[in-house]
């Protein structure tokens, strides 16, 4: 007899797509605007901006394939979290501004979906 294989509902992949939307687009922006990012990252002081930069493009696009399709799912939470909470501290820490604090909400909020995701799987 072959074992069964979980198969996420609809509503799950749906949910996915929705949580990596945000990534997919800021790679796109990343992308377009690169030197522009490329001078936001160095102006906070951190070497070597444009491999940054790279490196922040390939975590966010790769562990958001991984996320939407399924496989290896917990993995590109991982990617996604090593992108994640070092921008957030790094670039929405100043709390005081409310455009920051904002980014800094959202963040943790997508934080708190990719932990659900990764729970998910681990029970999958």
């Amino acid at each position: 007899m072959a074992p069964l294989i979980h198969q996420p509902s609809l509503l799950n992949r749906i949910a996915r797509v929705l949580l990596c939307l945000v990534f997919v687009n800021a790679v796109i922006g990343k992308l377009t605007g690169f030197a522009g990012v490329a001078g936001a990252i160095a102006a906070k002081g951190l070497p070597l901006a444009p491999v940054l930069l790279v490196a922040a493009m390939v975590l966010m696009a790769v562990g958001s394939a991984l996320v939407i399709s399924g496989w290896r799912a917990r993995l590109g939470v991982v990617l996604l979290l090593l992108f994640l909470i070092p921008t957030t501290l790094i670039f929405h820490g100043d709390v005081a501004d409310k455009m920051e604090r904002i980014q800094l909400f959202k963040n943790l909020a997508i934080i708190g979906g990719l932990l659900l995701v990764a729970d998910q799987d681990s029970r999958g």
